[in-house]
């Protein structure tokens, strides 16, 4: 493998520069993966830095050649046939051909920080500029399927359930029937339901100012209001799966741990809110937030082990 990596190293140095090239990839389904292997693919077939081999390069991003060759990428068309595997969260694996020819066949670590290209910390800054402008994709939040709750006539809950590692960290919404219609749960008798629903969808009258303060590379902090509908709607597009589970609970207030997972980049956005229980009588009351942001999957593992004991797990 190294030998042919070298080999192959070698003769893309001696390829023309050509202009980037948007390659044949299902964008609707991975739009971020599919602008990665654009970007990448264009940038190693005109690799030309003195200071870093190609070799080494490839070497260091883990990105592999497994068939076909870079300058196969011309041959590339409308008709040329693309496919992606994942490997759970390790590996994504793509696949170019024409016919029974494989024109390219790559593969490479699920890691943000390569497929966005930008470090965690020059990622970390850009959360607020991100968030306020989510509402401009304009991404509707849409109705789950519902199940019944058991032993609580009338009431439903979001199918099909995810779990979050631990249990008590699920992305479930609730509602209730009310004549014809479901409407969501938001009253102080069901607080962990409401509390998910506050966080987890667009609630009508529930638009909150979170009061942000969001921790950086170099134990820095940065300060910023936003509102709790831009957050949502920046989940929304960046098509986070959400989980929410209440942590700690006061006299005063509620404290909700909150983590925001994008499953095809492996990062995860760590956020904890603490509630007033004035929430549901003053709908506009300010709640405080801390953020930690990009934070990759495989280091959020032994968050949980801390909260096991402290969060309630639901069963039905």
């Amino acid at each position: 493998m190294r030998k042919w990596l070298y080999i192959f190293a070698m003769c893309v140095l001696w390829l023309p520069s050509v202009a980037a090239k948007e390659l044949p990839c299902d964008a609707e389904t991975n739009p971020e993966i599919c602008r990665f292997l654009s970007r990448y693919l264009t940038e190693i077939s005109q690799w030309n830095n003195p200071d870093l081999s190609l070799y080494q390069k490839l070497r260091d991003d883990k990105f592999i050649i497994l068939d076909g060759d870079i300058r196969r990428i011309a041959l590339m068309d409308s008709t040329t046939a693309f496919s992606l595997n994942r490997y759970d969260n390790k590996a994504y694996e793509a696949i170019w051909t024409n016919g029974k020819e494989v024109l390219l066949h790559v593969a490479f670590p699920i890691q943000f920080e390569l497929i966005l290209g930008q470090s965690q910390y020059e990622l970390e800054p850009q959360l607020q500029t991100l968030i306020r402008k989510a509402e401009d994709k304009e991404v509707e939040w849409k109705m789950p399927q519902l199940q019944p709750i058991p032993n609580e006539p009338g009431y439903f809950h979001s199918s099909p359930i995810m779990h979050y590692q631990v249990p008590s960290f699920t992305n479930e919404v609730y509602f209730y029937q009310s004549g014809n219609s479901m409407l969501p749960v938001m009253d102080s008798l069901h607080v962990d339901y409401a509390l998910s629903n506050l966080f987890l969808m667009p609630v009508e009258g529930y638009n909150p100012p979170l009061q942000v303060q969001q921790s950086i590379y170099g134990f820095s902090k940065l300060h910023y209001t936003i509102s709790l509908r831009q957050w949502i709607h920046y989940c929304l597009a960046e098509n986070l799966t959400c989980f929410a589970a209440i942590e700690e609970e006061t006299d005063e207030t509620w404290k909700v741990l909150i983590i925001a997972e994008n499953v095809d980049l492996a990062y995860n956005h760590i956020v904890s809110v603490w509630v007033p229980k004035s929430i549901f009588k003053n709908h506009q009351t300010t709640l405080l937030v801390r953020i930690n942001a990009f934070v990759p999957t495989h280091n959020v593992k032994d968050l949980y082990e801390q909260y096991r004991e402290k969060t309630t797990t639901k069963q039905y």
